[in-house]
């Protein structure tokens, strides 16, 4: 944002100033225009302290506290320029349309600052997920170092052989272990990030929506500045939009790496509507209207409306059948292989177990009844997820729903 443009209120602000005040409001637009917030805030609280009716002392007290706050430590900034720019509007002698011209000033300052600290928030969360990333891969090169000791070991003949094999393998194991919990962490600590991110901007819908409505109200300056950070405000949504889905995604595509055998499985599965990685998504949605202007949104709620209506009891049980008929095949081999020992070489006992081995493969790339149904949705509702695009000139500041904690 141009921080010049505050010198368009110069002659409004000063006029409405008493003769002695109107130094001071001189040297706090001279502060705001140079970008020195700080003492704007000293020199606002100077008029204040001298005359609390002074409405030009509330107004550029809440538009250089505009500037400073975040969403963090200095959340106290953003609540005080709000109370600020109120008590200057109950107070001030200006036209309706010289009020507006403040208001729209102060919505830009926000949405500019809040842009600044939206970007920071997302950048932090790639960051995470990359690292994130790269403690998955440490943990997938543990293991493989693990199978690889345990085989060696399994093949050494001698006794330090074995025990340097075994050890190999139990330390590649913890690796691989500690690398994967590192990996939660990270995620878990993006999902916190991004969710701060979501309902930070999501404050400032309301106040972009009505800025829009007021744009051509505005004089030229103030119009063109407003309009600027506008569009620069709906880069950032699409920005956000489009990292939200990057990380449903990732949720989405570690699921359907997990064993459909697995507990983890059936639980992340019917859980995946309603993680946090869903919910920031479908909220988000929401705020900006995507329903009006993406048609292919409906298609994902379909999908996750299938999701959330799978049974789990009848996932147990289709589970359970699956195991019934490739454990049983397998335990089958294991009992025709030792009745076969006893009358020479073994052959149909472990063409069996392997048959039973085959059978689980088979069932855990495609498994039967609902279980099938399961994954099937889940790999249909990522694979919709990767078509959903979505660039700055499909969110439409029209078609917003402004949130109950807007800043209006």
């Amino acid at each position: 944002m141009n921080s010049s443009i505050f010198k368009t209120l110069k002659d409004n602000f000063v006029n409405a100033s008493s003769q002695n005040n109107r130094s001071t409001v001189e040297l706090c637009i001279t502060e705001l225009s140079s970008g020195n917030f700080p003492k704007a805030v000293d020199l606002s609280e100077e008029l204040i302290k001298k005359d609390i009716n002074d409405s030009v002392g509330w107004a550029t007290k809440a538009l250089s506290q505009a500037h400073l706050f975040d969403y963090h430590n200095n959340l106290f900034f953003l609540k005080s320029s709000l109370t600020s720019l109120d008590e200057f509007k109950s107070k001030t002698s200006l036209s309706s349309k010289e009020i507006m011209a403040v208001e729209a000033i102060f919505v830009t300052t926000v949405l500019d600052r809040t842009i600044t600290l939206v970007t920071e928030r997302v950048e932090e969360v790639i960051e995470l997920r990359r690292k994130a990333m790269a403690e998955k891969s440490k943990a997938r090169a543990a293991a493989i170092g693990a199978a690889m000791s345990a085989y060696a070991g399994s093949q050494s003949k001698s006794d330090v052989g074995k025990m340097l094999g075994y050890g190999g393998a139990i330390a590649g194991a913890a690796a691989s272990s500690h690398f994967n919990s590192n990996a939660d962490l990270l995620n878990s600590a993006s999902k916190g990030v991004f969710g701060v991110a979501v309902a930070n901007i999501s404050m400032t819908v309301g106040s972009a929506m009505t800025l829009k409505r007021n744009l051509n109200e505005l004089d030229f300056a103030v119009r063109d500045e407003a309009t600027t950070t506008l569009k620069n405000w709906i880069n950032t949504l699409a920005f956000l939009y489009q990292q939200v889905i990057e990380n449903l995604l990732v949720y989405g595509e570690e699921l359907k790496k997990k064993n459909v055998f697995t507990k983890s499985f059936r639980e992340a599965s019917i859980n995946i509507v309603n993680a946090p990685e869903a919910n920031q998504f479908i909220y988000l949605s929401k705020i900006l209207g995507i329903e009006n202007s993406i048609p292919q949104f409906k298609e994902l709620e379909a999908h996750m409306l299938r999701l959330r209506e799978i049974d789990e009891s009848e996932i147990k049980s289709s589970v359970k059948t699956m195991q019934f008929v490739a454990g049983g095949t397998a335990v089958l081999g294991l009992i025709v292989t030792s009745a076969e020992q006893d009358k020479g070489e073994p052959v149909i006992g472990p063409a069996l177990l392997w048959i039973g081995i085959l059978i689980y493969g088979f069932f855990s790339w495609k498994p039967l009844g609902k279980a099938g149904e399961l994954k099937q949705s889940v790999n249909e509702f990522v694979d919709a997820m990767k078509n959903f695009k979505v660039t700055s000139d499909r969110i439409i500041v029209e078609n917003m729903i402004p949130q109950d904690k807007s800043l209006n």
